[in-house]
């Protein structure tokens, strides 16, 4: 994460600094942020999938600098969550963080979990059978953002993925996620349902209403819902397009100025009074949506976000599963995630290795300049001032920015966000600078396990070149997924270098030779192609007080390294082995 105001020179003045998209590298998907007045700072949690602990909270006062505050997931609770029994790419999906009655509370799912894998690994009958009836969706809560985290709290009666929780002006709180269609039209064809939920018990209330269903014909994966209360309109914001090369968000509305509740019942009690019905899916169940009238008007100049459009050369591709945020100085930020692509040999081939990244852009809102005049009404009537308009993400720019300018006050405090290409820039460096060698030690909070490599601990691979060494006497693993790995280890004696590949469960060694006096081994994604590195530390990178407790060294100087081997990489990448995440780099002692 880069480092605070010191880009700013000495504190106590204004200044303007840059900070490159991604904010946070490596895998940190499907970003779910609020303002938190409290803390006066920007809370923002990720999807972790396997790894334990999950869902890291990193928190920051200027989007400069990103603290790692906390993990709402500890190793006993993920035992809980049956994380002990997921399959690759299964775990900790899509979190919505917001603050409900004076609590931090973050709903979420599990998901792909193997039963019979999570008993076996002695997770409980009853968290199975809760698991189960939920869904694998469920609530935690804390009073402080550090914990501790209570739960899970599994709702019973929730279908789907990717849950909302929203508290509206009425003080009723609505549980909103995404289901496969139950009468789908067309293959992948989803839809969002809410419900109210009693946040003492968290159990569900009343029925479930269908108020979305994609945003067009053939419309796929609506998914990752979130409601807003803006003016007098209530949004809902959706990704669309599943969260690969045709990912895109979409936003909704409609007017409720008497609460969702009421928009809901108003929306039903006209349709009565014109002798409609739409049909719902199921017995007990409401919709909104019909062919002919639907609650929500769409935005008509929809997707408001998406890379989709740009073609297989743009660098950063898949955006889309965001989160929408007020600060009190900046205004509206939009956080989502994108995938940094490597291009490949072939025209249109592209591979990524760090995974869905968290990206940031400034978001202004705008009504239709003509508005007025297609209303039939005058120019000076044209804004109603509890209409907000619409959201346009990045304005200007169409696509996320490649960085964010921000203005600091005096107080080391963002008062102004807007996004820029690299040739609109021309401002103090802020995390755009080069990484440097980053010391690790077995210790260190940032590091990770992962189910079924126990004594392993890992870091997220974060660049696209990224090298890191560790000592003879660890055992080094890059992993995509359980069955896309490459393992090094030294001989204890000889010191001869031995590297295990594992491809979609094909095993082949590679024996790379024998390391010299006091060099280390590491691994070198440069491109699409895997280093196999051997030599010493950069002399200025250790105290040679400190060598002995560290285990790795992440973003490693290569300049005194030699090249044993090298192999290709895109086994490695998300593209070759599939899923959703991105590369690990761990070690374990001998």
């Amino acid at each position: 994460m880069a480092s605070d105001n010191e880009h700013c020179g000495d504190r106590g003045r204004e200044c303007t600094i840059t900070v490159s998209n991604p904010v946070l590298r490596g895998m940190y998907p499907d970003p779910s942020w609020i303002w938190d007045a409290t803390r006066e700072e920007i809370v923002l949690v990720n999807s972790s999938f396997e790894l334990v602990p999950g869902l890291p909270i990193h928190t920051t006062r200027d989007l400069v600098t990103w603290t790692h505050t906390a993990n709402a997931v500890d190793e006993a609770m993920s035992h809980r969550l049956l994380i002990d029994g997921v399959e690759d790419s299964g775990g900790l999906y899509a979190p919505t963080i917001r603050r409900i009655g004076g609590r931090y509370v973050i709903v979420c799912t599990v998901a792909r979990v193997n039963e019979v894998k999570a008993l076996a690994a002695g997770c409980s009958q009853k968290d199975v059978d809760g698991c189960r009836a939920a869904q694998g969706n469920f609530v935690i809560e804390a009073d402080e953002l550090t914990g501790p985290w209570r739960g899970p709290y599994w709702v019973a009666g929730a279908e789907g993925i990717d849950p909302d929780i929203f508290e509206d002006g009425d003080g009723t709180v609505w549980w909103t996620q995404t289901r496969p269609a139950l009468h789908p039209q067309w293959d992948g064809q989803t839809e969002i349902w809410t419900q109210p939920i009693a946040p003492g018990t968290w159990t569900l209330q009343d029925h479930k209403t269908v108020i979305w269903r994609g945003y067009g014909m053939d419309a796929v994966w609506a998914e990752g819902p979130h409601l807003y209360r803006v003016g007098d309109y209530l949004y809902l914001m959706t990704a669309e397009g599943g969260t690969s090369f045709e990912h895109s968000e979409m936003i909704m509305r409609t007017h409720a100025p008497r609460g969702f509740a009421a928009a809901l019942a108003g929306f039903e009690k006209n349709l009565a009074a014109q002798d409609i019905w739409i049909e719902p899916a199921r017995d007990g169940e409401r919709s909104v949506v019909g062919h002919d009238n639907r609650l929500f008007e769409a935005c008509k100049h929809n997707p408001i976000l998406t890379h989709r459009h740009l073609g297989a050369g743009e660098p950063v591709q898949c955006v889309g599963h965001a989160d929408l945020l007020l600060h009190p100085t900046v205004g509206w930020l939009l956080a989502c995630l994108g995938i940094r692509e490597t291009p490949g040999e072939e025209p249109g081939e592209t591979f990524s290795y760090c995974g869905r990244e968290t990206f940031v852009a400034p978001v202004v809102w705008q009504h239709n300049p003509v508005s007025w005049k297609l209303d039939g009404g005058e120019p000076n009537k044209r804004i109603d001032i509890v209409d907000p308009g619409w959201p346009v993400v990045a304005p200007g720019l169409g696509r996320l920015p490649e960085k964010l300018v921000v203005d600091v006050d005096e107080d080391g405090l963002p008062c102004a966000v807007r996004g820029v290409d690299s040739a609109g820039c021309d401002c103090a460096a802020g995390n755009n600078a080069a990484c440097p060698a980053e010391l690790i030690q077995l210790d260190d909070t940032r590091l990770v396990g992962v189910r079924g490599r126990d004594d392993y601990r890992f870091l997220r691979v974060d660049g696209q070149e990224y090298a890191a060494f560790t000592r003879p006497e660890y055992t080094m693993m890059m992993h995509q997924d359980s069955t896309h790995v490459v393992m090094v280890m030294a001989e204890a004696e000889s010191g001869q270098l031995t590297a295990e590949i594992t491809d979609r469960g094909d095993k082949r060694c590679i024996a790379l030779g024998a390391l010299g006096a006091n060099e280390w081994f590491g691994l070198r994604l440069h491109g699409n192609r895997l280093e196999f590195l051997a030599g010493q530390p950069a002399p200025d990178s250790i105290d040679e007080g400190t060598m002995p407790d560290i285990a790795l060294i992440a973003h490693a100087d290569v300049t005194y390294a030699r090249i044993m081997a090298d192999c290709d990489a895109r086994f490695l990448s998300t593209e070759w082995a599939g899923g959703f995440v991105g590369c690990l780099i761990g070690v374990k002692r001998r």
